[in-house]
């Protein structure tokens, strides 16, 4: 949903740079125009990273009027997507992974009648997402169905709808059980039981499903509260699982089926961020190591 509501403002930005715009005839769209609307973008300092995603919204919205709507030509074809450099992930150290858990058990100054319920709560959705390295939204959106407690594994929807099995470890199942059987309980309302999903693991104060921007907004109390000075982001802990298992020697395709990568050279960055254990594992096996 997210992916779509982002292609559809992509396209209502390129459309009103069009002459008469609000008449706009596919069949007149031009190469030109294209252009025209990558120099508005360049004047405005879009990151390249936002332009390609722009480039690629357009180009597959014109394939998709060439193959169903008949147009004769692609105004987009020959169109080229800025070069980007690759930026390194950031990664938590283990020091203040540990510094972050523990504010989690601590917990944030919430009101007397709902703190230890959402400590429950924020401790066990920090320690799952660096347990399993879920991605935010997958996070916020999951549901006590997809959650084996026993064999310690959620089932996971992530992008384009592919689902896939995360194992997490002792901690993690202990920290969910104490919030589904301490905290959420207390939390469910009327309406998260009548609403759509009325499993949904996480909730807020108010009993309904948790967004991934108060989620975020709670990481960040956190990391104040645990004196981690860097911007934490949910983002910033799944690089630092993906980092951490690389250099415990897990190998790419174990860590891309995790990560839930459709291709592995999406993992691959990851194998920039970790030039220590590449020189260690180079001393250990290498002749000429020492």
């Amino acid at each position: 949903m997210n992916t779509i509501d982002a292609y559809r403002r992509d396209l209502l930005q390129f459309a009103v740079t069009l002459p008469n715009s609000g008449e706009c005839d596919l069949a007149k769209v031009t190469a030109l125009n294209v252009h025209e609307f990558l120099g508005v973008l360049n004047e405005q300092k879009i990151k390249p990273s936002s332009v390609a995603r722009k480039i690629s919204s357009l180009r597959q919205f014109f394939k998709f009027a060439m193959l169903e709507l008949d147009l004769a030509s692609d105004p987009t074809d020959g169109l080229r997507t800025p070069v980007m450099a690759k930026l390194l992930p950031k990664a938590l150290g283990h020091d203040a992974i540990e510094k972050l858990l523990a504010a989690a058990g601590e917990g944030l100054p919430y009101p007397e009648t709902t703190r230890e319920m959402l400590r429950l709560r924020d401790q066990a959705m920090v320690i799952l997402l660096y347990a399993t390295g879920l991605r935010v939204s997958e996070l916020v959106g999951l549901s006590t169905l997809e959650v084996d407690h026993d064999l310690s594994y959620v089932r996971v929807r992530g992008k384009g709808g592919k689902e896939r099995i995360v194992p997490f470890a002792r901690a993690a199942r202990e920290a969910l059980d104490l919030y589904l059987e301490n905290a959420r309980p207390l939390l469910v309302s009327e309406k998260i039981k009548q609403g759509d999903d009325p499993n949904r693991l996480f909730l807020s104060r108010r009993g309904d499903g948790l967004t991934r921007q108060s989620f975020w907004g709670t990481l960040k109390d956190l990391a104040r509260l645990a004196g981690i000075e860097d911007s934490l982001s949910p983002h910033r802990l799944r690089h630092s699982f993906a980092t951490h298992l690389l250099q415990a020697g897990m190998n790419l395709r174990s860590l891309q089926a995790l990560l839930g990568h459709s291709d592995v050279s999406t993992t691959q960055i990851y194998t920039q961020v970790t030039p220590e254990r590449l020189k260690e594992l180079h001393r250990k096996f290498h002749p000429r190591g020492e």
